[in-house]
C-alpha cells in the first residue's frame, strides 16, 4: 500500500468527508448517541440561515433600487420622515456600499448553506443508517426545500442505483429545468454586480472620496467572486496512510476502509 492517496475535491466534498470521519470516531468511542441531537440542531440552524439569506436578498434589492434612484436624479421621501433622499449627504455612496456588502454576504450565505447541506447529509446518513431513509427526505420534513431539483437527477438518492430510469427526452427536459434555474440565478447575481459597478463608475464624484468608494466596491465584488468560486473549485488533497498506522490493525482497517468508500461515493455523488 502506498503511503499517500491523492484526490481532487471541492469544499463541499471536504466538509462531507471531514464530517463522516468525525462521525466514525464518535461511533468508535461510543458517543454516537448524541448525533441525533446534532442533526436536529443543524437543521434548525440551516433554516435560520435561509431566513437570513432572504433578508440579505431584500437588502440588496432595496439598496440597489435606492442607488438607482439617486444615480438617475430621482428623489423620493423616506417613509416615516420628512426627509428626502436628496437631502441625505453621500446617499449614493452609502447605497452602493450597502449593495456591495449585501452581494458579498449573499455569496457567503450561499456557500455556508451548501456546507450545511454537506454536513447535514453526512450526519443524517449516520443517524438514519439503520432504517435506510433518504437523508434528503428527513431534511425536507424539517425545512422547506426545492425537491424538484432532487428528483430531476438521474439518481435522486445518492449512493443508490435508481429503479426507474427516465427517457432521454425526460433527462433533457429535467436538465433544462434545473439548468435554467441555475442560469437565471447566476445571471441575476451578475446583473446586481454589474449594476453596482456601472452606477459607481458613472455616478460617483471624480474626487478622492468617490474613488475610495469605487475602489471599495471593486474589492468587495472581487471577494464575492472568490466566495462564489469556492462552491465549485477543486484542489488536490492528500490522504496520509501513516496516520492510520497509529491505530491497531483491526481499527485501521475498519476506519480507513469506509473512509475510502466515502471518498468514492461522495465524489460520484457530486
Amino acid at each position: 500500500m502506498t503511503e499517500n492517496y491523492t484526490l481532487k475535491q471541492s469544499l463541499y466534498v471536504r466538509a462531507s468527508m471531514f464530517t463522516a470521519d468525525e462521525l466514525r470516531r464518535q461511533k468508535r468511542l461510543g458517543l454516537d448517541a448524541i448525533n441525533e441531537n446534532v442533526l436536529e440542531g443543524l437543521l434548525d440552524q440551516r433554516a435560520k440561515f435561509e431566513g437570513q439569506q432572504n433578508n440579505l436578498v431584500r437588502s440588496l434589492t432595496i439598496s440597489l433600487f435606492l442607488a438607482f434612484v439617486a444615480w438617475s436624479g430621482g428623489n423620493i421621501q423616506v417613509p416615516g420622515t420628512g426627509v428626502s433622499i436628496a437631502e441625505i449627504p453621500a446617499f449614493l455612496e452609502l447605497s452602493l456600499i450597502t449593495a456591495a456588502i449585501s452581494v458579498l454576504m449573499v455569496t457567503y450565505s450561499f456557500l455556508s448553506l451548501q456546507l450545511y447541506s454537506a454536513v447535514i447529509a453526512a450526519v443524517a446518513s449516520n443517524v438514519l443508517g439503520k432504517n435506510k431513509l433518504d437523508p434528503d427526505l428527513f431534511a425536507a420534513a424539517h425545512a422547506p426545500t426545492w425537491l424538484f431539483v432532487k428528483y430531476c437527477k438521474a439518481a435522486p438518492v445518492d449512493g443508490r442505483i435508481p429503479g426507474y430510469k427516465v427517457s432521454k427526452s425526460g433527462r433533457v427536459f429535467y436538465g433544462v429545468l434545473v439548468g435554467s434555474l441555475s442560469v437565471i440565478l447566476l445571471t441575476l447575481w451578475l446583473l446586481a454586480i454589474a449594476s453596482i459597478l456601472y452606477i459607481a463608475h458613472s455616478g460617483l464624484s471624480d474626487n478622492v472620496a468617490g474613488w475610495v468608494v469605487y475602489a471599495t466596491c471593486i474589492v468587495i465584488v472581487f471577494a464575492s467572486f472568490i466566495s462564489m468560486a469556492a462552491n465549485v473549485v477543486q484542489f488536490t488533497h492528500e490522504m496520509d496512510f501513516r496516520f492510520w498506522k497509529r491505530w491497531k490493525p483491526t481499527e485501521a482497517i475498519s476506519e480507513a476502509g469506509p473512509l475510502l468508500s466515502e471518498v468514492r461515493t461522495t465524489i460520484l455523488g457530486r
